[in-house]
């Protein structure tokens, strides 16, 4: 039987002045791997700047920083098995950015369903398609993806 995609979102702003930021989280009920036969985390940031163009917004630029806030995160949900925004804060300071958002997803095996998983739920939608964020970090660990995307 095939899965069923379960959506739950979290939204919690930050302020300190001018910090501001957004937290969802998409699982699926089955907890599968991504797809490891091409690089998911590549996959899953050109599929978000696709979405982006269609909507006249221009691409992310990828972030080395921001993917190795992401790739943290990513295997710390990993290691507790399960989807979390745990530690955000601390990504968000690391970060130097003054607005971030963050989505977080667990089970799509291709990159293009996790991001039709997130164009669903209205907070993960307007995370994609913030037009104050210019740059993205993207990683994966097993069935966990994380998107950290920042001014």
């Amino acid at each position: 039987m095939p899965s069923t995609p379960r959506l739950s979102c979290l939204s919690t702003l930050l302020r300190r002045p001018a910090l501001a930021a957004l937290l969802c989280v998409t699982t699926l009920s089955s907890a599968q791997a991504p797809d490891a036969s091409a690089d998911y985390a590549v996959r899953v940031l050109a599929a978000v700047n696709a979405y982006r163009q269609t909507k006249g917004l221009p691409a992310l630029q990828h972030s080395p920083a921001l993917a190795v806030l992401a790739a943290e995160h990513s295997a710390a949900m990993a290691r507790q098995r399960r989807p979390s925004h745990d530690g955000f804060a601390l990504r968000f300071e690391r970060s130097g950015s003054e607005l971030c958002v963050e989505n977080v997803a667990q089970g799509f095996r291709q990159p293009e369903q996790v991001v039709h998983g997130w164009r669903a739920v209205q907070t993960h939608h307007r995370n994609m398609l913030d037009p104050k964020v210019r740059s993205a970090g993207v990683a994966s660990a097993g069935a966990f993806v994380t998107y950290f995307a920042c001014e």
